[in-house]
């Protein structure tokens, strides 16, 4: 009787560690979700394309909350981009040039996006790089890999100019006006400081919540 009990119990809580023990970005992070308080909608909805869930992560490269976050989403998109359509919007606010979006953009075309996007984050808030004078960045395509003379014909060409034009386009129809945020399915705009109080796991969770409904 006592080893039929033991085994038991220790079936019972071996059920109960799988039931509540998830793994980082898993579907049990889903919570209740509150419009205003967890996340604003976007009117009208912008049509997204795809089977899967689309999740546009808008981002600043000059936002340190942008930075704090960059980390922690790409541990997010490595496990979850079987799940979700994970795309990038780097925009820039006032007096700032577009200059490390256009390095970003020319890194994609030639395969290097991802590579870019840390090195342009890391060369400024880790080495206080100019990141908006194109010598500077010219620097960076090496260190991702990339021909510097290839990569600065790309800055000015049609193909980053139409990727400018519209990402702006984009973060007008999505009301995007602080970074970072989380649009989802293109109607659900969910910002890191706003909803998440700043939170990572937490962002995630209402992301993961919206994307499933």
């Amino acid at each position: 009787m006592g080893k039929w009990f033991i085994s038991s119990f220790f079936k019972l809580t071996l059920l109960l560690a799988i039931t509540f023990v998830a793994p980082f970005g898993s579907t049990s992070h889903a919570m209740g979700v509150e419009e205003n308080t967890h996340y604003d909608m976007i009117i009208p909805p912008v049509p997204q394309s795809g089977g899967k869930p689309t999740i546009v992560e808008v981002f600043n490269f000059k936002c340190p909350h942008c930075y704090t976050l960059h980390h922690q989403m790409g541990k997010w998109t490595a496990i979850n981009s079987s799940r979700y359509n994970i795309q990038s919007l780097p925009i820039f606010w006032g007096k700032q040039t577009d200059m490390p979006l256009r390095a970003y953009f020319a890194a994609e075309f030639l395969g290097k996006g991802d590579e870019m996007k840390s090195a342009i984050f890391k060369a400024h808030f880790d080495n206080s790089v100019n990141i908006e004078n194109i010598d500077e960045i010219g620097f960076l395509a090496e260190e991702v890999g990339l021909d510097p003379e290839q990569f600065k014909s790309y800055l000015g060409s049609f193909g980053v100019s139409t990727k400018l034009a519209q990402g702006n386009e984009q973060q007008h129809d999505f009301g995007v006006n602080s970074t970072p945020t989380l649009v989802v399915n293109g109607k659900y705009r969910v910002s890191f400081g706003k909803h998440a109080d700043g939170d990572t796991k937490k962002l995630f969770k209402i992301v993961e919540t919206l994307a499933a409904k």
